[in-house]
């Protein structure tokens, strides 16, 4: 049986045979926790997503998880895969979709992407490929934890606009669009998917942003006739994903 783990920068997720657990990832011992439930539950292999950046079964930071950089292989015993959020993301839309070229484009407490080239993930030298969200845009007050102040992020995420909010300002129906409509025609550009699925707590949460995002992307998107544009239909898709990429290890 698999223990699959879905690391975000607001929710610690799990399931297992059945069994699906949710807390707040804020003051949680993750690796802690992590020990706990193989200890638990004993399963043949752990799928592991993470929200930050991740290598050869380590974790090596995150703009939105508190955690010290941690070599799993030295603390996981059982075969495990520990991969970025939206890679696991990508390829449980992947499989849903039925899509081999795809990119899952989540905006939720930050703004991810996981893409999906001929049916693999692409992770790119150190499996830091898709960080969307750290791309240069605008100019802000703010200072990211990558340490620039013009992160696509700040206007296309969750603790982005809760930053602007601190500031009085509103920004989902107007710089929000504009920012994530950029992000994807970055994305389609460079990457000439079939589809792009969307997600993220923001998506989900204002299912009318799509609608509004369509509006006027003919011009950011290169093949916009041979595009498409979803939300996802996936509940948990890191944490789905993060189950399938471990079967693969068995």
């Amino acid at each position: 049986m698999i223990l699959a783990v879905d690391i975000g920068g607001s929710f610690f997720r799990y399931k297992f045979n059945g069994i699906y657990e949710k807390f707040e990832s804020k003051n949680l011992n993750i690796i802690e926790k992590i020990s706990e439930l193989i200890d638990k539950f004993n399963p043949q292999a752990v799928g592991i997503s993470f929200a930050g950046q991740v290598n050869e079964g380590k974790i090596l930071s995150s703009p939105n998880i508190n955690i010290k950089p941690v070599d799993l292989n030295k603390i996981i015993k059982i075969p495990f895969v520990l991969e970025n959020d939206l890679n696991c993301a990508a390829s449980a839309e992947s499989r849903y979709f039925d899509k081999k070229y795809l990119i899952a484009l989540y905006s939720g407490t930050g703004l991810g992407a996981g893409i999906i080239e001929n049916g693999k993930i692409i992770r790119g030298y150190s499996n830091l490929a898709g960080e969307i969200g750290h791309i240069p845009y605008k100019k802000t007050s703010f200072k990211c934890s990558c340490g620039k102040n013009n992160c696509l992020e700040f206007f296309a995420s969750g603790s982005g606009i809760e930053r602007w909010k601190n500031l009085g300002i509103d920004i989902l129906k107007t710089e929000y669009i504009k920012a994530l409509r950029f992000g994807i025609g970055v994305l389609s550009s460079l990457f000439n998917p079939e589809i792009i699925v969307l997600g993220g707590g923001v998506i989900i949460h204002n299912e009318w942003i799509v609608e509004k995002i369509k509006k006027n992307l003919k011009n950011y998107v290169p093949n916009f006739d041979k595009f498409e544009l979803k939300i996802t239909k996936l509940k948990d898709a890191s944490l789905s994903g993060a189950e399938i990429l471990a079967k693969e290890l068995l």
